[in-house]
């Protein structure tokens, strides 16, 4: 389950430039609430936040926060409890700053990251990695980068990604629609299929993964299913609440 949600979302729903910044489907105060499913097992709650507007280093942000935690029954097998936090410039539509802390199973992290989109680099404790790809977005920030797209069905889209060990376009097919019910309802969605390389989070080298994103005005992913090392694993929007 380690990076289970985030590392779905990144790479998958990766779309191209905005048409616009005006009209933005999303506003302080949304919330969207995911279910974490392996095979048949409740694995977790994944629950993303539109903050607050704020103010950094001149910029004008959404404060965006995603926490992700394990039920207790899969708590027993894998214990999973991540933060992260986003500072989404809405000019440019690319991160500003980059915080997460991240306990999966032995493994624990924590992560500050600075964007310079002017000079195109990303400093981690000192550390200056340059060269990265315009309005690049962490992990977070593209969930919201991809809500705003013009998704057109048969098309190849890409979007910008730099955390502080990549730097890449991304690639992204649009299959069809269809019509698809989770626990928060029925939605007509566009169907779309990630084109992953070989070390794309836990989803590596284990089989395609699809993504059905919400053919309306918040263009939600509301399903993702994908393989991992532990096997099929299955996320479904449970709510919605609208900022």
């Amino acid at each position: 389950m380690k990076k289970l949600f985030i590392a779905a979302v990144v790479v998958a729903l990766a779309l191209p430039v905005l048409a616009g910044t005006d009209d933005l489907p999303y506003a302080p105060g949304e919330k969207l609430i995911y279910s974490v499913s392996y095979s048949d097992t409740k694995a977790g709650i994944c629950v993303m936040k539109v903050v607050k507007r704020v103010t950094y280093e001149g910029h004008l942000c959404l404060k965006l926060v995603m926490e992700l935690s394990s039920s207790t029954a899969f708590s027993d097998f894998f214990y999973v409890k991540d933060e992260i936090e986003s500072l989404f410039d809405t000019a440019i539509l690319g991160t500003r700053r980059y915080e997460k802390h991240l306990v999966e199973g032995d493994y624990a992290a924590d992560e500050i990251l600075y964007y310079d989109q002017e000079d195109h680099t990303i400093t981690r404790e000192g550390d200056v990695r340059e060269g990265i790809v315009a309005s690049g977005c962490d992990a977070l920030a593209a969930f919201y980068h991809v809500r705003a797209q013009d998704i057109r069905i048969g098309g190849e889209l890409s979007f910008p990604y730099a955390d502080a060990t990549r730097n890449e376009t991304v690639k992204v097919k649009v299959i069809k629609k269809e019509t698809v019910t989770v626990p928060a309802g029925t939605f007509e969605c566009f169907l779309v299929q990630p084109m992953l390389e070989e070390e794309t989070g836990i989803f590596r080298q284990h089989g395609q993964v699809y993504i059905w994103v919400s053919a309306d005005e918040y263009k939600i992913p509301v399903k993702i299913t994908g393989l991992t090392w532990f096997g099929e694993v299955r996320c479904e929007l449970e709510e919605f609440i609208q900022g």
